[in-house]
Order: C-alpha cells, then sequence, then structure tokens
C-alpha cells in the first residue's frame, strides 16, 4: 500500500525525468540548437520551483533541516492513532472476556488421573530409568523396549 507522500513523491520524479528529457531533445533537435539562455531560464525555472517546494516543505513540517523526524502535528497523530489503536484492543479484550464470563463458571472435565494408561506409565518409568541409571544402562534400554512394545 501506498502512502500519500509516495504518491506525491512518485508524481514529483515524473516530472523532473520528463524536464529532463524534454530539455535533452531540444538540446539535440536540428535547427532549434539549444542556446545557453534558453537553458539558463529553463535551469532558473526549474530552481525556483524546487526552491519554493523546498521552502513549502520546511513550512508546513514535512521535513526538518537535519534530518526527517516527526514535527509535534504528525507526533500528535502518530499518539492519537496509537491511542485508537488501544483502545480498539481493549475493547476487543473485554469482549472476550465478557463472553468467556458469560458461559458461566469454569468446571473442569472429569477424565482420568494423567499417566494412568499403560504407555504413559511406561514413558514415565523409562524417564526415571534414564534420570536414575543413564541412557545406557540396561534398566533404561529395558525400559525403552517397554515403550516400544507399548506404542506398538
Amino acid at each position: 500500500m501506498s502512502t500519500l507522500s509516495s504518491r506525491h513523491r512518485r508524481i514529483r520524479d515524473i516530472i523532473v525525468v520528463g524536464v529532463v528529457i524534454a530539455v535533452f531533445a531540444l538540446w539535440l533537435a536540428p535547427g532549434w540548437g539549444l542556446t545557453a539562455e534558453i537553458y539558463f531560464v529553463i535551469t532558473m525555472v526549474v530552481g525556483t520551483a524546487w526552491l519554493g517546494y523546498l521552502a513549502w516543505a520546511l513550512a508546513t513540517g514535512r521535513v526538518g533541516l537535519n534530518h526527517w523526524a516527526p514535527t509535534a502535528r504528525r507526533q500528535r497523530g502518530l499518539e492519537r492513532r496509537a491511542a485508537e489503536v488501544a483502545r480498539a484492543d481493549a475493547l476487543v479484550q473485554q469482549q472476550r472476556l465478557e463472553a468467556a464470563l458469560s458461559h458461566g463458571p469454569y468446571k473442569p472435565q472429569a477424565g482420568s488421573p494423567p499417566g494412568s494408561d499403560p504407555d504413559a506409565q511406561a514413558r514415565r518409568v523409562l524417564l526415571e530409568a534414564v534420570e536414575r541409571y543413564g541412557g545406557r544402562s540396561p534398566e533404561a534400554r529395558a525400559a525403552a523396549e517397554k515403550v516400544r512394545r507399548h506404542s506398538g
């Protein structure tokens, strides 16, 4: 997505390239023979337009003297947008919280206690054997074989 400033920059670049091509074409055109006076007038007009643009950009706060930095007006705009985003996020979070609370209190589902199936028990035995005897011990190998049998 292009911003407004990038569109203006693109239009400005197209105009500058067009002027440069026109001046070059006049210089090459037979019979015209671009004289120093014509070139001087064209340069003065383009330079005046460029300086006018720079003065306008400085006056409106679009550019700074040393480098680009958000001016106070743009900074307020950035802060305003950040505040709007924060408000929208807070609203969404509040809506999600209200939706979650509307379902009533949390009730855990009754199920089997963790680790009651044979696979989980075999993995727990393997973990204990590895921690106690090391990964290459015969006990750990036997526990690993038991896990493989239960896993299928």
